[in-house]
């Protein structure tokens, strides 16, 4: 009995996936080898348009293995071009089948927040017009990523031979021409943002999560914290949020 159309269709993309997989009758095995490489090349140039540095630092082999791995075996969710090297950078940081350096996941998400910050198109927030004070509600302004790494993503360095005992804390930034800044954190400025977070905090809440999660006194904290959430207030790194 002849195959179904809707049969015969999943046959010939499961083995173009996957060449593994059984290939329909009466195909030269030619022909299905070029449609799967110019879908892998076209798959290839799509990610490495977001992440060249993750392309360039793990070189010609490893990059192609990962490639073809995730064309393999992973099904996107997303229909949308520009945010498939995000579930890409995702599917690295949770699959084990390949092995992949230390650094990898950490390099493919920064490099994918950094194309989703140039993309996204959000409302900023509204400035604190005053001093903060502890009853004010905050939040991360929706046009900066607080972000944290093991590894120095930053530089332009072979990561293979560059980790370092301190942390890599960095706010990236998108300014109102759509270009990005990347500014470095110092690990309080870190902390503080991170207590704020999206969602946004009472000032009093957070400086008391964080003094929590420190194991320092409240007060204490809170007369370091003060000054420095000003000037987070003044930059535009913490806003009111717009839904306050």
């Amino acid at each position: 009995m002849a195959e179904s159309l809707a049969t015969l269709q999943r046959r010939w993309a499961d083995h173009v996936r996957n060449p593994s997989m059984p290939a329909p009758d009466g195909i030269e095995a030619w022909r299905l080898a070029i449609y799967r490489r110019l879908c892998i090349d076209s798959l290839d140039s799509l990610l490495a348009s977001t992440l060249p540095r993750l392309q360039a630092q793990l070189g010609v082999a490893r990059w192609r293995a990962a490639v073809e791995h995730y064309y393999a075996r992973h099904a996107c969710h997303t229909p949308l071009f520009p945010q498939i090297a995000g579930e890409f950078a995702a599917w690295l940081a949770g699959q084990e089948e390949i092995a992949l350096p230390g650094w990898a996941t950490e390099l493919a998400h920064y490099e994918c927040t950094q194309q989703a910050l140039y993309l996204e198109a959000r409302q900023a927030g509204r400035p604190l017009q005053h001093e903060p004070s502890g009853n004010d509600m905050l939040a991360v302004s929706p046009l900066v990523r607080v972000l944290g790494y093991q590894w120095p993503v930053r530089e332009d360095t072979m990561l293979d031979q560059a980790l370092t005992a301190a942390p890599t804390l960095v706010l990236l930034r998108r300014r109102a021409d759509s270009s990005l800044q990347v500014e470095e954190l110092a690990p309080l400025a870190y902390a503080l943002l991170t207590a704020f977070g999206e969602d946004g905090a009472r000032v009093d809440d957070a400086l008391q999560a964080l003094a929590d999660a420190q194991g320092v006194v409240t007060a204490g904290l809170r007369t370091v914290c003060m000054p420095l959430l000003g000037e987070l207030c003044t930059a535009g790194a913490l806003v009111v949020p717009c839904d306050s």
